[in-house]
């Protein structure tokens, strides 16, 4: 269907044509605002209308459609132990809470630490820096994160070891040599006499 009026010039047909393909939309227009369903080089502009925090372009696109679909949450319930969990878990992490009531001994009241169990899934200092930076906008205003444990699973590999011990014991035999003061033994006597002198009357 060709939409140009009549005066159209030859010159003005030629670019219609031409561009005409640029402009071919035969998509789905609505899946570009389907998070799952979206294109990746569409994801920025959805965290941006999500208003999502913070943003890295190097993330794995699940990580991005996961930050996307938790920032309302995030939003609504900022200030809260819920609102951090959902941050930690957006990045495929597990979150546990811990009151100051609940250490031992007690810490200082209104203060909180926080221990991510990354479960498996890699962490990089650039991603860590952005996460601690997130849980810190969302952390409740009124109480102190006193600190953040991440805890990284070990990887799991062939490992080769090996272990040795040598142990010895000098021993030095000597002939056998008569002990001069065996043969002499203690001997103890006691001698006592007493004389009795009897006069006549």
């Amino acid at each position: 269907m060709n939409l140009l009026p009549p005066n159209t010039t030859q010159l003005e047909k030629k670019i219609t044509e031409v561009s005409a393909s640029a402009f071919n939309l035969n998509g789905d227009l609505s899946s570009l605002i389907r998070i799952d369903d979206a294109p990746s080089d569409y994801l920025s502009i959805l965290a941006w209308q999500f208003s999502v925090d913070r943003w890295q372009d190097d993330w794995p696109d699940e990580v991005k459609r996961a930050q996307i679909k938790n920032s309302i949450k995030v939003h609504q319930h900022k200030g809260t132990n819920y609102a951090l969990r959902k941050i930690v878990e957006s990045f495929g992490f597990s979150l546990q809470v811990h009151e100051w009531w609940q250490e031992t001994p007690m810490s200082q009241p209104g203060t909180f630490q926080i221990t991510i169990e990354t479960n498996g899934h890699s962490l990089s200092e650039k991603t860590s820096k952005i996460l601690v930076e997130l849980l810190k906008d969302a952390k409740p205003l009124t109480r102190e994160l006193k600190g953040i444990e991440v805890n990284v699973i070990d990887i799991k590999g062939e490992t080769n070891i090996a272990a040795a011990m040598y142990c010895g014991e000098d021993v030095t035999i000597y002939p056998k040599i008569d002990d001069p003061n065996s043969l002499i033994y203690p001997v103890f006597a006691f001698y006592e006499i007493e004389i009795t002198s009897i006069y006549p009357r």
